[in-house]
């Protein structure tokens, strides 16, 4: 509607600026109840976007446990040696693990320098784990404490400082990693060479290597691993080990299954499903005096994912003997359709087949993880998933809306624009007419006082 519109009717008496506003209000009903409508389908689109991601979500909670398995591990055993940090893919055993060397890196050190002695004027080159750095030019008469900051600025990794008794001073300078390549030597961890300039006056750095690289030794089970650092995350797999000390006997390394660890993974799965089976419930339920058709009140959709959903729980998954369902894990239904873990039930299953834990869902094809990505996929899929395609329903209805509320509003404007005329002529005409009368009654004033 024109809010500039200023119809007047001064001629006329009438408000004919409040009749047009309520005439033009009139005919834009039916836009108003179109622009509600497009906001209800918006509405819906965004809730079945909600929808879509937590199925995502839910997806990824079963395909983790596919992958990495229900079972958690913890270790049982406490060595001195070593500690150990069991992840997702850790497998419940015993092993006997000994630390036979800690890798240590490589240090180099100068010759001592007594107090105000600069050093000579020259190159250093620095070479780390086979990598030559940049050359570093030493001016003449430098001071120790120049020479370490222009190496740690030069980019190689490695530390240097200035060591200090009080009569002498060194230049320490240690590699940042440990060990070295391994298929090289330790001479490849670093290497440090100094050409002096001609003429130069200063002390020479005369720096050495005195402690070569080394790496890290452990046994496990009699079997040797050498690895450039002391945290070795693939010895055993899905575990961590932190090597500490060195050249103790082998000691026992005991994992077993986390019964704690274990629910709370499979507690991700839980609170996925719940998350998703809340969108669907509440867009599912009907608002009282609620328009339907502008809901997904009901929605034959969203109901079918909730008929998917609630058979994941009830899948048997073939092969398995003893734990072929959720249930088996512990896994309840609530009156409202919300899942929880009887943590006694999982307990059990744990301790009767750990196995078939895991099998549940990693079984290829069949395992509930197979079952739920499957479910995702037929909903979710771009271009082909139910939810997908319902989305671009309502998103074309939408866009047809705008050209009918487009139309609408051109033919409101139009409306408009013709009253204004209309109620423009009338005032006019209506003040014509004023005009003329009020000649007319003077002349016959006139008249009066003439005869």
């Amino acid at each position: 509607m024109d809010a500039s519109f200023r119809a007047g009717g001064l001629a006329s008496g009438m408000d004919t600026n409040a009749i047009v506003e309520k005439l033009v209000e009139l005919e834009s009903r039916p836009l108003g109840l179109l622009r509600q409508r497009q906001a209800a389908f918006r509405t819906q689109i965004s809730a079945l976007g909600d929808v879509i991601s937590g199925l995502s979500t839910l997806s990824a909670a079963a395909a983790d446990l596919g992958a990495h398995g229900v079972l958690s591990t913890q270790a049982r055993s406490s060595p001195k040696a070593f500690s150990a940090a069991p992840g997702t893919d850790a497998v419940a055993g015993s092993y006997r693990v000994a630390v036979k060397a800690l890798a240590r890196p490589a240090k180099w050190r100068s010759d001592a320098f007594a107090d105000g002695v600069g050093v000579a004027g020259g190159t250093l080159r620095l070479t780390v784990q086979g990598t030559a750095y940049p050359p570093i030019a030493v001016a003449d008469g430098t001071s120790l404490a120049d020479v370490a900051y222009a190496i740690r600025q030069s980019g190689a990794p490695v530390s240097a400082v200035v060591l200090d008794d009080g009569t002498s001073s060194w230049l320490s300078v240690t590699a940042r990693d440990t060990g070295h390549p391994p298929a090289g030597t330790p001479a490849d961890a670093l290497s440090i060479a100094f050409t002096p300039d001609a003429g130069a006056t200063g002390q020479p750095p005369g720096l050495a290597e005195i402690e070569a690289a080394r790496n890290a030794q452990v046994e496990v089970d009699g079997l040797t691993f050498t690895r450039t650092g002391n945290v070795i995350a693939d010895a055993l797999p899905g575990v961590t080990l932190t090597l500490t000390s060195e050249g103790g006997a082998a000691e026992d390394l005991v994992l077993g299954t986390d019964p704690d660890g274990t629910q709370a993974r499979l507690q991700k799965l839980v609170d996925a499903y719940n998350g998703v089976m809340r969108l669907v419930q509440r867009h599912l339920a009907v608002a009282k005096d609620a328009d339907r058709a502008t809901t997904l009140a009901g929605d034959s959709t969203l109901r079918a994912l909730q008929a998917r959903l609630q058979r994941v729980l009830v899948t048997e998954v073939p092969g398995l003997a003893t734990v072929r369902t959720l249930a088996d894990l512990g896994v309840k239904t609530a009156r409202d359709g919300s899942l929880s873990i009887d943590a006694t039930t999982l307990a059990s299953a744990i301790s009767r087949d750990p196995a078939a834990v895991n099998a549940l869902f990693s079984t290829s094809g069949t395992g509930l993880a197979a079952v739920v990505k499957s479910l995702v996929t037929d909903h979710t899929r771009a271009g082909g998933g139910t939810l997908v395609l319902r989305q671009e329903g309502l998103g074309r209805t939408v866009k047809d809306l705008d050209g009918q509320a487009a139309a609408l509003q051109l033919r409101i404007d139009a409306f408009q624009q013709n009253l204004i005329r209309q109620f423009t002529a009338m005032e006019n005409t209506v003040s014509g007419l004023k005009s003329i009368g009020s000649f007319l009654a003077g002349q016959t004033t006139q008249q009066q006082k003439g005869s």
